[in-house]
């Protein structure tokens, strides 16, 4: 099991683009449902003996809560996302800044 995760608090979570057939901006998030939902995740984790850090939430950016998509870690090395969607774009500098402050060695893949 993992015992260190990144976790962001769902702060701007909401469906406000379309970028996958998964999000659908005709049926919005219900955010106290998705909030409490996080809370719990947050709790069980921290249970089961993980250590989960946290990154800040930033506004303009929904879908900074799916940190699995942010980059992939290598020991102590960190290779951030180079997003597709514009939309998703804006993470990038965030999850890498949170890397650095943390000990992470950040290597960026070329733009193409």
């Amino acid at each position: 099991m993992m015992r260190k995760l990144l976790l962001c608090p769902p702060d701007y979570y909401g469906i406000e683009y379309e970028i996958n057939p998964w999000m659908s901006v005709a049926r919005a998030a219900e955010t106290p449902v998705a909030q409490q939902q996080w809370k719990q995740l947050h709790a069980t984790l921290s249970k089961l003996d993980c250590k989960v850090h946290l990154v800040t939430p930033q506004p303009g950016l929904p879908d900074m809560v799916f940190t699995a998509n942010a980059g992939l870690t290598v020991g102590r090395k960190f290779i951030p996302s180079n997003f597709r969607h514009k939309e998703r774009a804006g993470e990038q500098p965030f999850f890498a800044e949170w890397m650095k402050q943390h000990g992470y060695e950040v290597s960026w893949l070329p733009e193409n």
